[in-house]
């Protein structure tokens, strides 16, 4: 996900114009319902264009989803190598700031019911720092993999819930209690309960 697609600006406009096409479409119809002429239609593509790029309309959401968590990863390890720092708070923290600026994606991944792909993004980040990740969470080599995917699956969970809820809480908040919670259950399930 993070190896960086060169594109050419006409294969990106034509990208972002079928992704707002699909974004259009939501607004009135259950994504299961809607065709791929239709998002053909509401873009101004043909046919070939469009499958020349999509293999078929999951893969607009596809591509939105991989170009966040491009862009995402990007931005952490510009912050960290500037500021010679792997602070895994700032870490959380810039994630869930981001995901609030992208209203619209999260909007799209919830109707289309393709939530697997922000989790899959989180766990591949997760991979990439599991050093970061590990001094964050403790785990040992038999949690360490369901461990990950326990984080990433509660993180998207609990943005999604903040995004249907009106995202009352800021996206710092919001990091405070997510961190908070997944110290308080990995602390309450191996170790000592009195670190609570």
């Amino acid at each position: 996900m993070f190896e960086k697609e060169k594109l050419d600006m006409r294969v990106k406009y034509t990208r972002e114009w079928t992704f707002e096409a699909l974004v259009k479409l939501l607004e009135h119809k259950k994504f299961h319902d809607i065709k791929v002429s239709e998002i053909i239609n509401k873009a101004g593509i043909s046919r070939a264009t469009f499958y020349r790029n999509f293999n078929n309309k999951e893969d607009i959401v596809s591509y939105k989803v991989h170009m966040f968590f491009d862009d995402f990863y990007d931005d952490i390890l510009a912050f960290f190598a500037h500021h010679k720092t792997q602070d895994e708070r700032y870490f959380v923290q810039s994630f869930f700031k981001c995901i609030d600026e992208e209203e619209k994606l999260v909007d799209t991944v919830i109707k289309t019911n393709l939530e697997y792909l922000m989790v899959d993004g989180l766990i591949e980040i997760i991979n990439n720092h599991s050093e970061l990740f590990y001094s964050l969470v403790k785990a040992n080599k038999v949690t360490k993999v369901y461990t990950m995917e326990i984080v990433a699956s509660s993180a998207w969970t609990l943005l999604s819930k903040w995004h249907k809820n009106g995202k009352k809480e800021s996206p710092n908040k919001l990091a405070k209690i997510f961190l908070s919670a997944i110290r308080s259950v990995y602390i309450s399930l191996f170790e000592d309960k009195e670190n609570l």
